[in-house]
């Protein structure tokens, strides 16, 4: 009789060793198949972005002059008046890049801010919420930007400090110029922060926004900077 059981027992081990080891190489591929996604977001995403705003910055110059030119312009202290040129999403819509001291920080080098913050979008680089203000406007510039994945523009917003500049060329070759005053983690559903007026105070602004903490969408991490000025 113990042997009987012992011969019946063999196939009903056998069939859960097959199970077990099916079972781990199915995880064992699952792993593959995401550290391989994992790798695609983090490494290839960005070489695309970088391939995009490198094409960005050349037709820029092409269309709407030198970003660096430096010869002397006019000053201009207050808001811009003058009828918004329409942009189509996607499209070609400003350039930014930050300074403390009169030195890069942030980016090493002005990024291409595109026209919406669509999912197609945002992969070019920084997009302009559609229905904020303008560069120089009245009311409130907002312009999101990825901290990770596809250039991850805003990997270091966290550094900006108070007074720091943040430099925006509009699409007229203006380069208007906003003052950090400070910085604020909220939620993902703190619409808030990119109406007209965000902080009560009036005036012309410019809102960043960027997910918080690096790696996770469970806040945002927001900057809000003043206009100081701008040159034409």
């Amino acid at each position: 009789m113990a042997v009987d059981e012992a011969v019946r027992a063999r196939p009903q081990g056998s069939l859960f060793v097959r199970t077990v080891r099916g079972v781990g190489w199915t995880l064992i591929a699952t792993g593959v198949l995401i550290l391989l996604y994992l790798v695609y977001l983090l490494f290839f995403t960005n070489l695309e972005t970088n391939a995009v705003q490198e094409e960005f910055l050349s037709d820029w110059e092409l269309e709407f002059g030198a970003i660096d030119d430096s010869l002397p312009g006019e000053d201009i202290t207050g808001p811009d008046t003058s009828e918004p040129i329409a942009v189509d999403v996607g499209d070609k819509y400003a350039v930014i890049w930050f300074e403390r001291a009169g030195e890069l920080i942030v980016m090493d080098q002005p990024w291409g801010v595109v026209e919406g913050t669509s999912v197609q979008a945002l992969r070019a680089g920084p997009g302009h919420y559609a229905d904020t203000a303008d560069p120089g406007e009245e009311g409130n510039l907002s312009i999101a930007g990825h901290r990770t994945t596809y250039g991850a523009p805003f990997w270091d917003l966290q550094d900006l400090q108070a007074d720091d500049e943040v430099h925006v060329v509009d699409r007229d070759g203006v380069e208007w110029v906003y003052v950090v005053r400070e910085q604020r983690i909220v939620g993902p559903g703190d619409v808030w922060v990119i109406g007209p007026d965000p902080l009560g105070e009036g005036g012309a602004w410019l809102t960043l926004t960027t997910c918080h903490p690096r790696l996770s969408a469970a806040q945002r991490l927001i900057v809000f900077a003043e206009l100081q000025g701008g040159t034409a």
